[in-house]
């Protein structure tokens, strides 16, 4: 098995891992604020599923809290450790972190999902012979 950082890339970066058309968000949300929450059923250009069956959402809760605990919350502790903030303040930052962090990356977290997926398993992708529907 050899990882494909091509296809990582390309998912990472919003595009489809499989015809790298821009993914984008249903049509009736329009706007920044889709584009950072909502990640489509399927791909606009090749119709494959971007949104699989049960427990495909997962992959993207681990890299969603990935993210939150391992790149969010130490900058808050070192922001604190330099003291460039008080011990109240980097508590009161680590709850907002929690709370507000994860939403705000939830389609980059699906993104970085769906790459690390395929890029470790190419030939499931529909262009490598699966079904769209899967």
């Amino acid at each position: 098995m050899q990882f494909r950082s091509d296809i990582f890339w390309k998912s990472a970066c919003g595009r489809c891992p499989d015809c790298s058309a821009k993914v984008r968000g249903s049509a009736d949300c329009t706007g920044w604020l889709a584009r950072l929450w909502d990640t489509p059923a399927h791909c606009s250009g090749c119709g494959m599923a971007l949104r699989r069956k049960e427990g495909f959402f997962l992959g993207a809760i681990v890299w969603n809290y990935g993210l939150t605990a391992f790149g969010v919350l130490p900058l808050v502790l070192l922001a604190q450790r330099l003291e460039w903030i008080g011990s109240v303040w980097a508590i009161r930052l680590a709850v907002g972190a929690i709370f507000l962090v994860p939403p705000l990356i939830h389609a980059f977290s699906w993104r970085l999902w769906i790459g690390t997926y395929y890029a470790f398993l190419p030939d499931q992708l529909p262009s490598g012979g699966r079904r769209l529907d899967d």
